[in-house]
């Protein structure tokens, strides 16, 4: 004698092939099958999204940050032009496997690596490394690799941007400062033609950079 609203074998078997074909059918959907190389190197997801950083919300005071920012670097871009100031930069490649860390400031529509100004009485090196705990709050205890340099008119400077290189097999966490840089990923290198990026990224990605030190200009593209 069978109980009132139980399931035979065949149905109950039938229910379960029919839950785990819209599960595969939402799992295709949000590529998830695309993420697993992430969540090896240590990524941590949040709604099927890649968390890398911006766990919180932005703060009033951050908002008002960001608004300076985007309100003043158009009036600093002309300014820099009409003054034909030289400038000196210092940026780092993050490889994570076979990714590149990207950031995405917010006065900005191109992804950059981390990096900036090179203050007077810092070394390019120093300078990198106080942007990397300022904008991600990363500390780099591995050495860091100078690989080469480039050189251009952006923004309407004379500028010359070091490159150095850093290669972690995972990505710690990272925390975003929220005012200046808004967003960041781990970006494939055979993926880095979908994305918008600045001047002296694409020199880095192409090879396209003059080396130092022994340092080879590889092309990712």
């Amino acid at each position: 004698m069978r109980s009132k609203g139980c399931l035979s074998n065949k149905t109950a078997l039938a229910m379960i092939f029919k839950l785990a074909e819209a599960a595969e059918r939402n799992w295709r959907r949000l590529n998830g099958h695309n993420q697993l190389p992430k969540i090896i190197l240590g990524i941590k997801f949040s709604d099927g999204n890649p968390d890398l950083g911006r766990d919180k919300l932005p703060t009033l005071v951050d908002i008002a940050w960001q608004i300076l920012f985007r309100l003043g670097f158009p009036v600093a871009r002309i300014w820099w032009r009409l003054q034909r100031r030289r400038h000196v930069g210092a940026l780092i490649a993050i490889h994570v496997g076979q990714s590149l860390l990207l950031l995405r400031s917010s006065y900005r529509s191109a992804w950059n690596f981390p990096g900036g100004s090179v203050r007077q009485g810092e070394t390019p090196e120093v300078s990198v490394r106080r942007e990397l705990a300022e904008e991600i709050g990363l500390v780099a205890n591995a050495p860091l690799q100078l690989v080469g340099e480039v050189c251009g008119v952006w923004d309407g400077r004379i500028d010359r941007v070091f490159l150095f290189v850093l290669r972690l097999d995972r990505l710690p966490t990272l925390q975003l400062d929220n005012r200046e840089i808004i967003g960041a990923q781990l970006v494939p290198i055979d993926d880095l033609h979908k994305v918008p990026l600045t001047r002296p990224v694409q020199a880095y990605v192409r090879g396209q950079f003059s080396p130092i030190d022994g340092g080879a200009a590889q092309s990712f593209s």
